[in-house]
């Protein structure tokens, strides 16, 4: 994917690396498998195998950070649709409240195997958080996608 800014490459990589969770550079079928459940998105284990081995075009059984951003790079670069984000947004809302707090945040990353320290959770809500009240309503996590 040339046509990828700098800027889209680091967010590329970042995702990268939330779903590498033993910091290999590879992403294997189990990693694959627990963001996948973490983001309460239901797969079986054929479902992950079939993913994995669309991605994995060298066949290695691991999905290298090339792979990825060749597979992820056009979609996770489109505009959503405000149904899409939505739906995105209430996997992190776990409270139904219309709010992600940094519990909930932390909840979830470490569903996805990531363990970040609380000042660097609330370092991001702080980041995405253009309100001030310490949580991240809806509008603010659209515009991740802007």
């Amino acid at each position: 994917m040339s046509h990828l800014t700098a800027s889209q490459e680091r967010e590329l990589r970042d995702a990268f690396d939330l779903f590498d969770t033993d910091h290999s550079g590879k992403i294997s079928k189990s990693e694959l498998k627990r963001v996948l459940h973490a983001l309460n998105i239901k797969v079986n284990d054929h479902e992950v195998t079939k993913l994995l081995s669309q991605m994995d075009t060298d066949h290695s059984g691991e999905i290298d950070f090339n792979e990825f951003k060749t597979a992820m790079g056009a979609s996770y670069f489109k505009k959503h649709s405000k149904q899409e984000l939505h739906t995105a947004f209430e996997n992190f809302d776990e409270d139904d409240n219309g709010y992600i707090t940094a519990d909930e945040l932390n909840h979830i990353l470490l569903r996805m195997g990531r363990h970040l320290s609380r000042a660097e959770i609330e370092a991001t809500v702080r980041a995405l958080d253009t309100s001030g009240d310490g949580k991240i309503s809806f509008d603010e996590f659209c515009k991740l996608f802007d």
